[in-house]
């Protein structure tokens, strides 16, 4: 049974192409920490259009040639952050290199661009994940166009952002930092790097601004991680790929309330994401891919991985989503690895519990 106030992030993560940027991270964790004001919330914007009906796996029966991506969609290189949106019935993807400031709703079979009112400076790798106590998705940190490391709090109200916090409370700057909703606790749950990026703090949000979690057990960097809300344990599982001699290498870790345990599982040497499947009910982690394999899911039984058949996809910088709305296990990325220079159209697939099939397509004319 999946908790009915449940949403997953993903990386913006995964993401959120940590891959792409570890090295950058490395070096310039400890650079800049920002001071301010929190200001108020903005009104709410017209109402969004309503959803358009999703066909099966958002392919038409009636496709027989070559169907092409719909025009127009968000285009990146990396780093865009992504959320659930349950109470507008939307995916929600803010910034990534080359798409810094722009808000892309999904809603289950195509692309629309947002035009809130207010919006957080344009950024690259922050924080998202959704508050289903108050309805809004959060956004925190990131890297600014410009090369700054923030830690400011906001939120998507389904129409327009407005700014929770702007960097006044003691969390570090965030860069590639880890957020998910704990169903068990009720609280949402921020995983920021420490100034040496050898470990890890836990953060939970009082509502204006977070407070860090006095424990005896640090969790792992979240640079090279991913961290999701498990049913199945009825806590946070979070998944470290961070190599020595910066890491412990692949581990899996439980949050309890009060700490972190390392388990004994091993999960796959590379992570792309971590996320729930609502038609399996259990967590599926995506592996990077190599240069002589594809990126294959992963299952979380409660206690152990184990590799998912025929689920190997040809995607790169891949990040994950469940949109609850349509019962969808999403991934998130590109045909082929873009980079700074080459910006590309975000792709959509979405994993029917047997195979992948691309969404977001039409017939050509």
């Amino acid at each position: 049974m999946i908790p009915g106030d449940m949403a997953e992030e993903p990386r913006s993560v995964g993401a959120r192409s940590k891959r792409a940027t570890i090295a950058i991270l490395l070096g310039l964790i400890a650079a800049a920490a920002v001071v301010g004001v929190a200001l108020s919330v903005l009104q709410l914007p017209q109402q969004l259009p309503k959803a358009a009906p999703t066909p099966p796996h958002g392919l038409p029966p009636e496709i027989t040639g070559s169907p092409t991506l719909v025009a127009p969609g968000p285009m990146s290189a990396f780093g865009f952050s992504i959320a659930d949106d349950p109470s507008i019935h939307r995916v929600v993807l803010f910034g990534g290199v080359d798409n810094y400031g722009e808000t892309w709703l999904w809603d289950g079979s195509r692309w629309s661009r947002a035009l809130p009112r207010g919006s957080p400076p344009g950024r690259s790798e922050a924080a998202a994940a959704y508050d289903p106590q108050t309805g809004l998705v959060m956004l925190f940190g990131g890297r600014l166009a410009a090369g700054q490391i923030v830690r400011d709090t906001w939120a998507w109200s389904g129409a327009t952002w407005h700014e929770l916090n702007n960097g006044s409370d003691p969390a570090p700057p965030g860069d590639g930092a880890l957020m998910t909703w704990d169903s068990s606790t009720r609280q949402m749950i921020l995983v920021t790097t420490t100034t040496n990026a050898t470990g890890g703090q836990t953060w939970v949000w009082g509502g204006s601004r977070w407070s860090r979690l006095a424990s005896d057990r640090p969790p792992p960097s979240p640079i090279a991680g991913q961290m999701a809300f498990d049913p199945v344990s009825d806590s946070v599982v979070f998944v470290d790929a961070l190599m020595p001699p910066m890491g412990a290498g692949t581990t899996t870790w439980r949050f309890d309330g009060h700490g972190w345990n390392l388990l004994t599982a091993t999960p796959p040497s590379a992570t792309a994401g971590l996320t729930l499947d609502p038609a399996s009910g259990r967590l599926l982690l995506c592996s990077d891919p190599t240069p002589d394999a594809s990126s294959q899911l992963w299952r979380w039984t409660g206690s152990e991985w184990s590799g998912v058949p025929r689920s190997e996809l040809l995607v790169q910088q891949g990040v994950e989503v469940t949109d609850l709305d349509r019962r969808q296990f999403l991934m998130v990325g590109f045909d082929t690895q873009p980079s700074q220079v080459t910006p590309q159209a975000i792709r959509v697939w979405d994993w029917s519990g047997r195979d992948w099939q691309p969404l977001g397509l039409v017939e050509p004319t």
